[in-house]
């Protein structure tokens, strides 16, 4: 029997979205080739939940004991939003112990996951981003107050789910939420406001393969794409495919493909736009994107026939892995993500 790490928690306040991500997936997980097993990590205590007992996790080599038989992992499916899943501190571990893992390496996760560089890199190959400043904790950032236009947006610059974001229309205002996003990083980012359209789309690969999926458009009943709009029941409207001319829509799509192979990404990802005066600006890019079967991505694949099942079939199969699910996968890509 082979064993696959579902691994979820984390260490920030996306914990709750991830646990809620890692129970469908192990629901939806085909166990006829690996064996699923939850594996917790909060802070120090990584926990693996089988057979409904819970066991330490052995972190030299990434394994647990039961009756005293040693239970290895062979593979690992990423589910952490946030630190250190999808910032790239857990790549790097099971880089060094040799264990694969279906979601992008440590360079590229550490790269997409600090908003203000992965900005700066992507401007340099002609990606529109939006106006930023970063402000640093415990710094004299009083030179930059001056170079902002309002209104704009305060974001912690490592971070997700829109956690200690905010829309702020004045100086006195800024300086309210910077104290908070301060509560969640080191690092504020603070970005000019775009008004336009929000979209999302979600890119997916298999070996050489990758699909884009179907653009979704975004409507909020709010000031913007918050906490309580992404997951709330009364959130944001999520339009699938969006309403966009045949001529945009392969121009977003394009963008997220070109983004996908300049980060080196790898298995999925979900980037996500708004559209001001024709202009596609990216706002952030995903490479752990909520994978319960209403997030958005799982719906973009929903409406290109791809099941929740066949999807998560789909992200926990490596060439280099024993292959997991081989006779699923083999039907679902030669069908859904042509050459």
């Amino acid at each position: 029997m082979k064993y696959t790490a579902l691994v979820y928690g984390g260490f920030s306040g996306e914990s709750e979205i991830s646990k809620k991500s890692a129970k469908e997936i192990f629901n939806s997980f085909d166990s006829t080739i690996n064996h699923p097993v939850l594996v917790r990590i909060v802070n120090k205590n990584w926990i693996a939940e089988y057979n409904e007992e819970e066991y330490s996790i052995d972190k030299n080599d990434f394994s647990f004991y039961v009756n005293g038989e040693k239970i290895q992992f062979s593979s690992v499916f990423n589910i952490i939003h946030g630190t250190p899943g999808e910032d790239g501190k857990l790549a790097g571990y099971f880089d060094l112990l040799g264990i694969p893992y279906n979601s992008s390496d440590l360079l590229s996760s550490a790269l997409t996951f600090n908003k203000n560089w992965c900005n700066r890199f992507l401007s340099t190959y002609d990606i529109t981003v939006p106006k930023s400043v970063v402000f640093y904790k415990d710094e004299d950032n009083s030179a930059l107050y001056s170079k902002l236009d309002y209104p704009c947006f305060v974001k912690p610059n490592n971070g997700g789910s829109s956690i200690g974001t905010h829309k702020v229309a004045n100086e006195k205002d800024l300086k309210t939420a910077l104290q908070d996003a301060f509560h969640h990083d080191t690092e504020v980012i603070v970005e000019e406001f775009i008004e336009g359209r929000e979209f999302s789309v979600g890119i997916i690969k298999h070996e050489d393969k990758e699909k884009v999926m179907p653009i979704t458009e975004i409507i909020v009943n709010s000031e913007f794409f918050d906490f309580n709009q992404k997951y709330s029941e009364q959130g944001a409207k999520e339009i699938t495919p969006a309403d966009l001319s045949e001529e945009k829509t392969l121009e977003c799509q394009n963008i997220v493909r070109k983004v996908f192979k300049l980060l080196r990404l790898n298995k999925v990802a979900r980037i996500d736009f708004i559209l001001n005066k024709d202009i596609f600006y990216l706002i952030e890019v995903n490479t752990i994107p909520g994978m319960s079967s209403r997030s958005i991505l799982p719906k973009q694949a929903e409406y290109e026939k791809i099941s929740f099942k066949d999807l998560i079939c789909i992200l926990s199969y490596n060439k280099s892995w024993t292959c997991i699910f081989p006779v699923c996968t083999a039907l679902i890509v030669s069908e859904f993500l042509p050459s």
